[in-house]
């Protein structure tokens, strides 16, 4: 009996653990890359596919092709976009099928695995700005995190494995993550 419910702890220990997303897109992302070596020099890292994720600032579309402007946060060891970390920059994710800018909106935390495509210059307020540009090969979106309201100074509740304590842990927003190729 022991034995089993050692098996059935373990079992939900690492449940909480898993990636965000799918096992055959994580293959495919060079997870060593930060996002500070893409942003110095994207057109030398084209073709190879990252995990990046953020928030979405803004959308925009033309033609046949849905662009999502993201602003860049670290991920949490799941996948899972850190709304505490400081954002390295902004980058732009593009794909042919249909992201519905209503569902994708600015505000939305998303992670991403994506193919490096280069650098695209646009302008950000006033100024041009180099943003690295991805497309999407796998899409996850997720909602922010709010506060409790009934019981604000628990320091037990939703800590998750980087240590870090948060109210209410950003969440997928839905089942699995979009594979838009």
């Amino acid at each position: 009996m022991k034995i089993f419910l050692l098996l059935v702890s373990l079992t939900a220990l690492l449940g909480g653990c898993a990636h965000v997303m799918s096992e055959a897109g994580l293959k495919l992302a060079d997870r060593s890359l930060a996002y500070a070596d893409l942003k110095k020099n994207p057109e030398m890292l084209a073709g190879k596919t990252v995990l990046i994720g953020g928030i979405i600032a803004g959308t925009q579309s033309s033609g046949d092709v849905i662009m999502l402007e993201v602003a860049q946060l670290e991920l949490f060891n799941n996948g899972v976009p850190d709304e505490s970390s400081p954002s390295g920059g902004r980058f732009l994710a593009v794909s042919s099928e249909l992201i519905d800018p209503v569902i994708y909106r600015p505000g939305k935390l998303v992670t991403i695995i994506g193919e490096i495509r280069g650098k695209k210059v646009q302008k950000l307020e006033s100024v041009d700005y180099p943003y690295p540009l991805l497309s999407i090969k796998e899409l996850r979106l997720f909602r922010t995190s709010e506060p409790f309201a009934t019981y604000p100074n628990n320091p037990y509740q939703n800590q998750v494995t980087d240590g870090k304590l948060m109210l209410r842990p950003p969440g997928p927003d839905t089942g699995e993550p979009r594979k838009p190729y």
